[in-house]
């Protein structure tokens, strides 16, 4: 491993010299552990690629396990744009606090980007994101093949110290059972963050509305972290680096009928 990576570096700076292109290579390797004490092994590769033009545009391909590139992201100081990936720009603010595999779902427009059922294509299927700041706010739009569009926005500000970030997504699928709003907000007190999210569903969907939440308090490198919802679905989980490019993950998850925890043990390099 040592060699290949000594070879890509010398590959990397001829790339670099000759075409002012940039790559790298970069993955994680997972020892998971699950509820029954059951052991699986993870490893994924990511190449990327990223030339800046001469008019400062700068243009990025990623390429993950080693398979076709499945997004292209095109971007400048205040705009970028994705293709293939329709929920990158998505505006209201997911929950943190999750490790391994304890992290409960509800967050964010659930729906975008999911296709419609397993019989249609995903949602990412000729997707087009834009993403773009204008005066301090922050704002998203989507739309693909299917029909689907999402519109979001954001803005950050400071409360007497505190770091508050406050964002929504309006999703409008083309079956309209499936429309939902989804607003969320951030707060960030020193080591403390804390989000709360909430999705509105189509009444027609009988889906019901939802409300998650979380907190992720840092302490060295120990992060300790929560989830929960109105829909009796809770995390705890805990995250210790031992070394930089190394961590130990456990948690515990509620699906609101059973618990259950996992471990985990990642390397990034």
């Amino acid at each position: 491993m040592r060699k290949i990576l000594l070879t890509t570096v010398g590959v990397t700076a001829l790339a670099v010299s000759a075409n002012a292109t940039d790559f790298t290579l970069s993955g994680t390797a997972k020892v998971k552990v699950a509820d029954d004490g059951n052991t699986t092994v993870d490893v994924s590769t990511a190449i990327g690629v990223s030339k800046t033009f001469d008019n400062g545009m700068v243009l990025s391909l990623s390429n993950n396990n080693m398979t076709n590139a499945a997004e292209l992201t095109i971007k400048s100081d205040a705009v970028s744009v994705t293709f293939g990936d329709f929920d990158q720009n998505e505006k209201s603010p997911g929950l943190n606090g999750n490790a391994a595999s304890a992290d409960i779902t509800g967050d964010g427009a659930t729906n975008a980007g999911a296709g419609d059922n397993s019989s249609l294509p995903s949602g990412n299927d000729g997707a087009i994101s834009l993403g773009a700041t204008v005066a301090g706010l922050g704002v998203g739009a989507a739309m693909n093949n299917q029909g689907d569009t999402m519109f979001g926005g954001s803005f950050t500000t400071d409360m007497g110290g505190m770091a508050m970030t406050i964002g929504g997504d309006v999703y409008s699928d083309n079956t309209t059972s499936r429309d939902q709003t989804a607003m969320g907000v951030k707060a960030t007190i020193g080591s403390l963050v804390v989000v709360a999210n909430s999705v509105q569903n189509e009444a027609t969907s009988g889906n019901e509305d939802i409300t998650t939440y979380s907190a992720a308090y840092t302490a060295g490198g120990l992060v300790i972290g929560f989830q929960g919802s109105d829909a009796n679905t809770s995390a705890y989980s805990a995250t210790y680096t031992i070394v930089p490019g190394m961590q130990f993950e456990v948690g515990s998850l509620d699906n609101g009928t059973t618990s259950t925890s996992s471990a985990e043990l990642q390397m990034t390099f």
